[in-house]
């Protein structure tokens, strides 16, 4: 590979921006870095995109790379050798490059769940140059009534214990595996969720709570409460916790994660991760449908009764991200 000419922006390297593309198909060469006043080599070495030259991370000689093509080629393989066929598949890259994201969505292999929906399994296969995430395999499902991408709470599979000059794609059969297995499982939280009424002002209330928070912003919080208020579909109406979360999967699927696939995953899980928390904790839940001040929505919620009624009983879970 012959590149005439590197431009590394120290700034950009600190605090890049989350640009997305379709454009996977380069590879990365990991380059020692040069003082700049002397010239004289420095422990730091950089990964250079060979169509750009852009530096997407700095890193040591020790952090190993897999280029996104020989992951891609290993996952496909896998797949295959399974008889997992069938599948759509969509590719980007954040962070100018730096992360890798390839979705593998089954909508022929599919799972109940008790509430009454069908989800496909849509596998993720990680990868990255910054250092930021670790190449894995992470398992969601898509609902197939509206096509709403929903997260789980499923840990990454057959993560790569850590970049090293001795990374490989072998964790990928292993990976695929279970994350399948996991499928049913996963569907469990959806159950918790959906059998937690909510009325339209407590809805209200709780997304005005996640903007507070910073789990959601405004303008998240005014699509999704339009969603929530006026369901585009039958299997939405009902007023429970679990048709609130399918409002923000289906504005963060539609409308945020064309464009912004990153922030759309992140928010998608920590939404997931909050409702399921205050569903377990009959306290929490009281607390996150109260009305934010200035909002003039006032609902009174009693902890004790909530256990009751639902038989969660006082679970202390805490949240996370």
């Amino acid at each position: 590979m012959t590149v005439k000419r590197y431009n590394i922006n120290k700034n950009k390297i600190m605090s890049r921006p989350s640009n997305q593309s379709a454009n996977w198909q380069f590879n990365v060469a990991q380059l020692q870095l040069r003082h700049p006043v002397s010239n004289a080599p420095i422990p730091q070495f950089g990964n250079f995109r060979d169509d750009t030259g852009e530096c997407l991370g700095v890193t040591s000689e020790q952090y190993g790379l897999i280029q996104n093509s020989e992951l891609l080629d290993a996952a496909r393989a896998a797949l295959d050798s399974r008889g997992l066929s069938g599948y759509t598949e969509k590719i980007i890259v954040a962070g100018d490059g730096a992360r890798f994201y390839a979705t593998f969505t089954f909508a022929n292999k599919q799972i109940a769940s008790s509430v009454g929906d069908v989800f496909g399994y849509q596998l993720t296969l990680k990868n990255s140059f910054d250092r930021t995430i670790r190449a894995a395999m992470q398992l969601g499902l898509l609902r197939l009534v509206c096509l709403n991408g929903a997260s789980t709470l499923e840990k990454e599979f057959g993560v790569t214990r850590k970049h090293s000059s001795k990374v490989s794609v072998d964790f990928l059969g292993d990976a695929i595996d279970k994350a399948i297995a996991n499928g049913q499982n996963a569907l469990g939280v959806f159950d918790d969720l959906a059998s937690v009424e909510l009325s339209d002002e407590q809805g209200i209330n709780l997304l005005a709570q996640f903007v507070t928070l910073d789990v959601l912003s405004k303008s998240l919080q005014d699509n999704i409460k339009t969603l929530w208020l006026a369901p585009r579909r039958q299997e939405d109406k009902a007023r429970n916790v679990y048709n609130l979360y399918n409002a923000v999967t289906e504005h963060l699927t539609h409308k945020v994660a064309p464009e912004r696939f990153e922030y759309a995953a992140k928010t998608n899980n920590n939404v997931l991760l909050r409702l399921v928390n205050a569903v377990r904790n009959p306290a929490k839940f009281a607390k996150l449908i109260l009305p934010v001040p200035g909002e003039g929505v006032s609902v009174t919620v009693d902890a004790a009764s909530f256990a009751n009624s639902t038989g969660a009983g006082i679970i202390d879970v805490e949240t996370v991200g």
